[in-house]
This record gives C-alpha cells, structure tokens and sequence, in this order.
C-alpha cells in the first residue's frame, strides 16, 4: 500500500498529458490504475482478510451512492447500448477506485502517514514548475482545438489542459504551503523554502485567470486563518490578492478579462440543461454517469458533436451534476458523505495538521464545484481523498525535521 499510495501522488503532477483511449469517450490515465490497485488491496483486506473499516459510517454513504448511481443507470439500461452502458458504469468504477483512497490509510503505519507532507508538496512544485514551463513555451491549445479542447489563449493550465481545473489544484496545493508556512514559523530555513513555494504558487494561480479558482483561494484561505486566528494576516493576504488580481488582468483579450461573461453565460447554458435534465428524471437521474448520452437524447447535443468533446460527460456544476444522474435518492446519499466528512474533520481541527488543511480545502471545494466539476475531477478527488485518508488516522503535526535534506 505504502508503494502505491507513493505512485499515487507522484502521478499526480502527470494531469492528463498521458491517456490510453482505446474507444471514443474512454480515457485511462495513470492515476485510474493506481486507484484501482488500491481499490483491489483494499478489498482484499476487507474480503480476504476480514479487516474491518474503521469508519464504517462513511464506508456505508460512499457505498449507497455508488450502489444508488447504479440502479439508477440500470433503470435508465433501455436508453443505452451495451457499450455506452458500460461507458457510463466505468464512472462508477473509478469513482470506487478513488474513494477507497480514504480508507487506505488505515493499512498504514503513522512513520508513513507523517512522510505524506513533504510528497504532496514535491507533487505539487512538479506541477506548478511545469504549469511555468507551459504558460511561457506552450501559450495556448489552438493545436489540440479539434481534439475538444478549448484554447485557453496566454493562461496557465499545466498538464490539466485547463486553467479552471489546474487553478483548484493550485489552491490545494497552497492552503498546504499555508499551513506548512505557519508551523515553520520558529525554523527560518524551513520558512524561506516554503514562504518561496508559497509567492511561486500564488503567482502561477493568478496566471490561471479563474475566477472559480480565486473565489476557491479566497473562501479556503478565510477558512483556515480563522481556525488560526490569524486575522491581521488574512486581511493583508485578501488585499494583495485582490491588488494583484487587477494587476495580472488584461480586458482587451477575453482569457484574460475579469469582467468576462462569454464563460458565464456557457455556465448559465449549462446549468439549464441539467434542471432540464433533473426536471424529466427527479427520483433517480438519467444514471451515473450516463449525463452525456442524457444530453444527446434531449436534444442538447448532436450525436458527433458528443462524441468529439472532452467536457460533455458532465456539466459544470457538481451539485447539477449529481441531481442529473442519481436524482434526488443519489444526491442525499451524497451530501450525508461529505457532510459526515465534514464532522469528522471539525472533531479533528485544532489539534491535527493534516484536518485544518482538509477543512480549509474542503470549504473552499465545495464552492468551487458550483463552477466547475472539480469535486469529480480525478487528480482533485485523489488529492483530497488522501487528506482525508491522513486526517482520519492522524491528528497531529508532521515531522519538517531535516526538511532541507529531505526536500534536497
């Protein structure tokens, strides 16, 4: 376990870049076979071995959604073919593979779990130095534009081939520098190494130019200063940001426009076709995850258009996202689970490192996936589940000791 959760965040930094398609509108990425390895060592323990998960309360929410997203697209069988049938249940497949992610932990010894901090951060160094490489070398995706994606004109979107999706990761990634910041308060080595990583990655997410990612910056950080009481700091925090934020703007291209309503206006679009969807299915949705071939039978997609486009099996908001595919049933099994997370976490938060950055992270999360589907997005999901993972059966500081040796 110990070897694959250490692949796991490694591949992290990969993104998208490398994907096997063996059939339209299936991609398989490193991260999918390593979850799944982990989905098989986890099952093992629990089948085989007879060990018992410790939090069985969660284990039971993820479960009934699953098995509720299921139903769901057996019940809606007769609207798809064998192999968008089976398209639609890999979702369900995958999202299995990373929730187990959380309950991994648990196989775990505390000497491992506490090394977990200094790998998320060289996962996410990796990703924000590519993401500079790209934004000055590779400016934009006109060349991929045929292959569905959008062009992204002069922003910073890494390996993820988008801003939006890379902005969130960033803001992970710095709400773990923060707190990383505050513990290294005493030891001025450690506090110029990651006060340097912090500056970096604060700039490479206003590169971003997404306003979903800001908004995600800005909630997170209020999140985990007030659990430090740090409220002089945060005022100065907001208020660079938001002198940056207009510094980094340009509103004679529309990337880059902080006023922008091209984006808004695709959201709205977006948003009105899954209440459309919802209205028509409200008890059990189209199926997890058969949102795509939902929009195709209702008229909101052509069938090659569908077929061409990397952003049509799901819709931009979360919540949407969930009510479209499982109904009603699905979507409060799925709020209960992170609802259920979200008590754990408080439990934990003013004694454990790791829970006031899940905390934090999760706040500003669950806003940022009104925006975008990033609560469903793989390196987002994995990134948050093994701070879950970690906060459940580890509550205290990480060991920074020899940080300059280790980080070296």
């Amino acid at each position: 376990m110990s070897v694959l959760i250490n692949l796991l965040i490694f591949v992290l930094p990969l993104g998208v870049i490398f994907r096997i398609t063996p059939i339209p509108n299936v991609s398989i990425y490193p991260l999918d076979f390593i979850a799944g390895l982990i989905f098989l060592y986890v099952l093992f323990q629990i089948v085989i071995r007879k060990e018992k998960i410790r939090e069985k309360k969660l284990f039971i929410m993820v479960s009934l959604f699953l098995l509720v997203g299921f139903i769901s697209l057996l019940i809606n069988a007769r609207h798809l073919t064998l192999q968008t049938f089976l398209i639609s249940f890999a979702y369900s497949l995958r999202y299995a593979a990373f929730a187990s992610i959380i309950f991994a932990f648990q196989f775990l010894d505390q000497k491992f779990k506490e090394s977990i901090n200094l790998k998320l951060i060289a996962a996410g160094t990796i990703f924000t130095f590519i993401g500079f490489i790209q934004y000055f070398y590779y400016p934009n995706l006109r060349n991929l534009y045929y292959l569905g994606w959008d062009e992204h004109l002069y922003r910073l979107f890494s390996t993820f081939l988008d801003p939006n999706f890379a902005g969130a990761f960033l803001v992970l990634f710095i709400l773990l520098l923060t707190e990383n910041v505050i513990w290294s308060l005493k030891n001025r080595t450690n506090l110029i190494f990651f006060s340097i990583l912090w500056v970096t990655t604060l700039i490479a997410i206003l590169l971003t130019y997404s306003r979903s990612a800001f908004i995600m910056l800005i909630i997170s950080m209020v999140a985990l200063l007030t659990i430090h009481k740090t409220f002089r700091i945060l005022s100065v925090l907001i208020l660079l940001f938001v002198a940056l934020f207009f510094a980094f703007s340009n509103r004679n291209i529309e990337g880059l426009n902080p006023l922008r309503i091209a984006s808004v206006e695709a959201r709205v679009d977006s948003a009105r076709e899954a209440i459309e969807i919802f209205s028509k299915n409200p008890i059990i949705g189209v199926g997890f995850n058969a949102y795509r071939y939902a929009q195709v039978r209702y008229g909101f997609r052509t069938q090659i258009g569908s077929l061409a486009s990397n952003a049509d099996a799901g819709t931009d908001n979360s919540y949407l996202f969930v009510l479209a595919t499982t109904g009603i049933l699905g979507f409060v099994v799925f709020v209960l689970f992170w609802v259920n997370i979200i008590k754990i976490i408080i439990r934990k938060v003013r004694s454990g490192f790791y829970a006031r950055v899940a905390f934090a992270s999760i706040a500003g999360l669950l806003v940022n996936t009104i925006f975008i589907n990033s609560i469903f997005y793989p390196p987002i999901v994995a990134w948050i589940f093994i701070l879950i993972g970690i906060t459940l059966g580890l509550s205290n500081k990480p060991k920074n000791s020899n940080l300059r040796q280790k980080a070296a």
